[in-house]
């Protein structure tokens, strides 16, 4: 699977850390320092995920340039998944980047490990057979945690990072058993269309006054069954 990424981020620093990151991975970035840019490449380009700064001025003034490339995202790339990058760690931030339609988010300083985590999660979320609803049913579970959590003002700031960074991980273990059961109906589907092949083999060699016709007629019925 050819993999293309955006990371968009008015930081040379981080750019260059992503950057180099990106390529140790085995993905393809490109990179933007500013709002104006990344929406040029855009309109450009196709991307399977975009990493974005969620404070990066844009054009307008606006200094949330990140919700900018969102929303933009959410209207023109519905195939894209946003990754925010935040450098506040603030329960609300998440849930408004969320709501939005970002996939996940990562806050400052930026963990490596667990930003390459977060893009594996969409590429094997985008593998699943109704991946569209996966990746929506992905982003509910997690708002739903989010929201729980967004009054939460008795929590430590690290014990909120860790609760946060191991949302994503206990969420795969609900879809680890979907993907189990959808690798068996692939498996039931593979299957199927080799009979259907046979059968087609099968057809042709056996005359329509033989005994067998029918039962190589209805071989071929159950075989063209959708699971």
């Amino acid at each position: 699977m050819n993999v293309r990424i955006l990371v968009a981020d008015d930081e040379k620093y981080i750019l260059d850390l992503i950057e180099k990151f990106m390529k140790k991975c085995g993905y393809q970035a490109d990179l933007a320092d500013n709002v104006a840019d990344a929406l040029a490449l855009l309109k450009e380009h196709e991307y399977d995920v975009i990493i974005t700064d969620k404070n990066m001025p844009d054009e307008k003034g606006n200094i949330e340039g990140g919700m900018t490339l969102l929303r933009y995202t959410m209207k023109h790339m519905p195939s894209a998944e946003v990754i925010m990058i935040t450098g506040y760690a603030t329960i609300e931030t998440a849930v408004e980047a969320m709501k939005l339609g970002a996939f996940d988010y990562i806050m400052k300083p930026i963990p490596l490990d667990d930003l390459k985590e977060k893009i594996d999660r969409v590429l094997e979320y985008k593998r699943f057979i109704s991946s569209g609803d996966s990746l929506q049913t992905y982003r509910a579970l997690h708002n739903e945690v989010l929201n729980l959590l967004e009054n939460r003002d008795d929590l430590p700031q690290d014990k909120l990072r860790e609760m946060l960074r191991t949302l994503g991980s206990n969420i795969d273990q609900v879809f680890g058993m979907q993907k189990e059961y959808e690798t068996i109906i692939q498996v039931q589907a593979d299957a199927l269309k080799k009979i259907e092949g046979y059968v087609e083999i099968l057809k042709d060699a056996v005359p329509k006054d033989s005994p067998y016709y029918e039962l190589v007629k209805k071989i071929r019925e159950e075989s063209e069954k959708k699971i």
